[in-house]
């Protein structure tokens, strides 16, 4: 691996052309582990005209201002192909069980393989099984408060993340726990479906500037949606503000602390973030919406006491 430098940017890490090891079968998208001084680094490409790679190493920096335990992500580029790498989560000797296994070996019938609209993956199933004792806070975290008392005031902060930046991807592969030793929360990870780094920019700009209430960036944001249910009968996963609020009103102090540190981030902190992608990574117009909807998914989720 080497850095491809560029003063006040982020590094884009160049990988060997022959790094990548194994591919990766989770997920729908291109993944490879490689090995580094018995380090292990997972390298998933950025799906095309898209920008996930941007949004996955915004998304990590904002989880640095919250004070979120995360998987860190740096941005790479391997045989002309961009991406992000980040080193595994999951400590030498461990084991990193995803949300469908867990849940599948509590409800006999849970729908393990099925990735998409799985409607027995709901808040309340979740919360059950984070409250248990046995599943401690993440490995060598430390809580910023006493309000931080288990691993579901933890996944409360991952929610409240979900809400700030819409991201739309926190189904079952993607919250987990780590058996090392003991049973403790994973750090949260896969943030790449976020900050509408999919739209093109004349969307973005339509979406900034349009008139029509029904179009603009204020009704785009309401519509994001966790893969998350509140129950099994719902048709639909609850919108990503709706899934915080869930939870916030049961965990009232782990819920205050969470929006205490979104309030404390100033703008200028996310613009430093934003400012900090190579150019190369990111367009004006898309830094200019991310910002828009960061500003007004906080002045939601903080309008509303818990």
């Amino acid at each position: 691996m080497s850095q491809i430098c560029m003063a006040d940017f982020y590094p884009i890490i160049q990988l060997d052309d022959n790094a990548p090891e194994l591919q990766e079968q989770q997920g729908n998208k291109l993944k490879y582990w490689l090995e580094k001084d018995n380090r292990f680094f997972l390298f998933k490409i950025g799906r095309p005209n898209t920008g996930e790679n941007w949004a996955e190493k915004v998304a990590c920096e904002l989880c640095v201002l919250l004070g979120l335990p995360h998987a860190h992500y740096e941005l790479a580029v391997w045989m002309n192909q961009k991406g992000v790498l980040s080193e595994t989560i999951v400590p030498y000797g461990g084991r990193l069980v995803m949300g469908n296994e867990l849940l599948a070996g509590i409800h006999s019938t849970y729908p393990e393989q099925q990735r998409r609209g799985v409607q027995g993956h709901t808040l309340g199933r979740i919360v059950a099984l984070l409250n248990k004792p046995e599943i401690l806070l993440p490995i060598n975290w430390q809580p910023p408060s006493k309000a931080v008392q288990n691993a579901v005031d933890v996944f409360l902060g991952y929610l409240l993340l979900d809400a700030w930046i819409a991201n739309q991807d926190r189904h079952h592969e993607n919250w987990a726990v780590i058996h090392y030793a003991e049973i403790h929360l994973a750090p949260t990870y896969d943030h790449a479906a976020s900050m509408g780094q999919n739209e093109s920019d004349a969307k973005r700009k339509e979406l900034l500037t349009t008139r029509d209430r029904g179009r603009h960036i204020s009704s785009y944001i309401e519509k994001a949606r966790s893969a998350i249910y509140l129950n099994k009968s719902e048709q639909k996963p609850l919108h990503t503000l709706d899934a915080f609020w869930q939870i916030a009103t049961k965990r009232p102090e782990s819920a205050k602390l969470w929006l205490q540190r979104l309030s404390d981030i100033s703008p200028e902190q996310c613009q430093n973030v934003f400012n900090k992608i190579p150019p190369s990574e990111i367009s004006e117009m898309a830094i200019e919406f991310a910002m828009k909807l960061l500003e007004l998914n906080k002045k939601r989720l903080l309008e509303v006491k818990p």
